[in-house]
């Protein structure tokens, strides 16, 4: 243990020299803070593109651009609480069981007083049958000096009080993933564990400004960057979808079931199913309990999905917990004394920690409290961030695992949507992926393939391809079921076509970002060509029957306009061609952006409504509809503002 022990040391020490540097060089304005740290991104900066081939041309964003650098406002971290923990946890490992431990120091100083007249009491959070809440607390239980957890006991409330009672000390919670064990005792052939860590909202350009210092820790050996991945929907439901399922919803809808029905995500053909399958332990946890992927307008699951599920945990915190809200948050910040991200954290590092040496196991740890509604925020947690991955790397988990870091897309709303970058920004989350060296060395060629294929066009689909390669990995299973919705799609450990197209990788061209667009004068054709958009739009409300619900819009601005420069795909002689027009109407002040075919002349127009992104916060616009995609576009008769021109 000792050298793991001085490499994590002294990689936490080179990381903090390194933040400092790099915080110095910002101070200074560096527009160039990218290419000085990394001569893979200088390469790139001098061709201006993450990917170059005939068919894409992703052109690289410079984190630190002027524009950048005139809304830029970094936050400060914000703790839950400066109180020392009056009750704490460790794993004894000889027995493997949890420990409860009661510190009289800290109870010294809440209590201001020299004698032990406290007591301290946990309540099991019950959980039952119920896959998506839970059913309450059990009685109280007291807590003696370094006592056991029962094995039964998954989540608690600890509340710490004056012997009398009069005064509450402290309240706490905590979640454990208790040990199993395995089914049989046959030591199963080594397999790769998959952790995929997730973070909402962040483009691979927005880590870089916001997150430098985990940008840092990414370019370690073994971490691989996939600067060609590009997202195939909008929102986060479908691009965590298509990776996980293989399907769009759409397909799902007509192939399976439709998700918004209850019931259905049982029957979806998820990922983790396949790893279990195949002796995997599984575990899914989130931190957000209304905006949760599987249940913002959505039904949750009615049947436990993983071995480890967290939501139950969640919802009682989230009931049960002093919530804490940080300046100009939406969603909750902290649940009583700690981050929401945390208990994810902490799920997280016991999975690894009680399985990851002894079996394979496949979890997904999603986080989207403090990075959804705010960008500047990931400069708040980048400490957090490192602090995650550094733990993972001094328990040795990285010696197992292969980690997906990732997003499902970048800002949708906020300042960067109003800069030249928007759409680069919006449809390029970061992903990297992490190969363990024994992997590495095992499958050269499966690495050598995924280093090429850092530069090439990739989607949602090919992760997916990857997670069941991983589970194929020595290619003895013939009848593999590849992603439905992407023929064409390969596993990442695979060589990817050099000169591949969005519609190759299942990328519509409303979120394609290998085309050449330039902005084309205001005038009456870009006016007439959003009307038209909007009465698409109005049309799409009455088809779905929202006409007593939801406004009629009327366009108010043309933010822009822009026309593809290579369209090579389009019928030239009969003048379509592909647009973007981003605009905003009356009501509310809604804005969208649209990716559409038009001919000025003839004013035809071809366009998928559902692919319209909305690119300003809703909020509670269009809270009389449900539908997710719906929602984009309703703007609430009950919830018309009343607007001063």
């Amino acid at each position: 243990m000792a050298p793991r022990s001085i490499s994590y040391s002294f990689k936490r020490l080179i990381l903090t020299f390194l933040a400092v540097t790099l915080i110095c060089l910002w101070s200074m304005n560096s527009a160039r803070f990218d290419e000085k740290f990394s001569a893979e991104d200088s390469q790139r900066v001098e061709k201006r593109f993450y990917v170059e081939s005939g068919k894409c041309k992703m052109r690289y964003v410079d984190p630190f651009n002027a524009e950048f650098l005139k809304i830029n406002h970094p936050k400060a971290f914000i703790p839950c609480t400066n109180e020392s923990d009056l009750v704490s946890v460790h794993y004894d490992k000889i027995l493997n069981q949890y420990v409860l431990h009661k510190n009289e120091e800290v109870l010294h100083e809440l209590s201001e007083s020299n004698t032990n007249d406290f007591a301290c009491f946990y309540q099991q959070i019950i959980h039952g049958q119920s896959a998506e809440h839970y059913d309450g607390k059990d009685k109280r239980t007291k807590i003696s000096q370094n006592h056991l957890v029962p094995l039964d006991v998954e989540g608690m409330l600890v509340e710490c009080r004056t012997a009398d009672e009069t005064r509450v000390l402290q309240k706490d919670a905590f979640v454990f993933v208790q040990y199993k064990d395995p089914p049989q005792k046959v030591k199963p052939v080594k397999k790769a564990s998959v952790i995929m860590y997730g973070i909402d909202t962040v483009s691979r350009t927005n880590l870089r400004r916001m997150m430098p210092m985990v940008h840092e820790f990414l370019k370690s050996p073994g971490w691989y960057e996939m600067m060609g991945y590009n997202k195939v929907a909008d929102n986060s439901f479908p691009n965590i979808f298509a990776m996980l399922t293989g399907f769009s919803p759409e397909s799902a809808e007509t192939k399976i079931c439709n998700t918004d029905v209850d019931g259905c995500l049982d029957k979806i053909p998820f990922i983790w199913k396949d790893f279990k399958k195949d002796g995997y332990l599984t575990a899914y946890a989130e931190d957000e309990e209304h905006s949760n992927t599987f249940n913002y307008a959505k039904p949750g699951f009615a049947v436990k999905p993983t071995d480890y599920y967290f939501r139950p945990f969640l919802t009682a915190l989230e009931n049960e917990t002093l919530i804490q809200y940080c300046p100009g948050c939406v969603m909750k910040y902290c649940l009583g004394r700690r981050l929401a991200n945390s208990y994810i954290f902490d799920y997280c590092r016991q999975f690894m920690q009680r399985y990851v040496a002894d079996r394979p196991i496949w979890g997904m740890f999603w986080t989207n409290h403090y990075s959804h509604d705010d960008l500047f925020m990931l400069s708040a947690m980048q400490h957090k961030i490192l602090e995650d991955l550094l733990s993972f790397e001094k328990d040795g988990a990285f010696e197992h695992t292969i980690m997906i870091f990732f997003s499902d897309h970048g800002a949708r709303f906020g300042p960067l949507m109003y800069t030249k970058e928007a759409f680069l920004e919006e449809r390029l989350p970061m992903m990297f992926i992490y190969l363990p060296p024994w992997f590495r060395e095992k499958y050269p060629q499966y690495v050598e393939a995924l280093a090429q294929n850092q530069n090439r066009l990739s989607s949602n689909f090919d992760l997916y391809n990857t997670l069941k390669h991983i589970i194929n990995i020595e290619g003895l299973v013939e009848d593999t079921k590849w992603s439905y919705d992407c023929p064409q799609c390969q596993s990442l450990f695979y060589p990817l076509p050099e000169n591949r197209s969005c519609s190759e990788a299942a990328i519509a061209e409303a979120y394609c970002t290998c085309h050449n667009y330039e902005e084309v004068a205001e005038d009456e054709g870009t006016w007439r060509l959003a009307n038209l958009v909007v009465d698409r739009m109005n049309k799409y409300l009455h088809y779905h029957n929202l006409q007593n619900l939801c406004s009629n819009l009327t366009l108010r601005v043309v933010n822009s306009t822009e026309v593809r420069m290579d369209d090579k795909d389009v019928d030239l002689e009969n003048g379509l061609r592909h647009y973007h027009t981003k605009f905003q109407v009356h009501q509310n002040l809604a804005e969208f952006f649209a990716t559409v075919l038009y001919d000025k002349q003839t004013e035809e127009l071809h366009m998928n409504v559902e692919l319209i992104s909305r690119t300003n916060m809703y909020g509670t616009d269009s809270e009389c509809v449900n539908n997710k995609i719906q929602k984009l576009y309703c703007v609430c008769l009950s919830k018309l503002r009343a607007i001063i021109e």
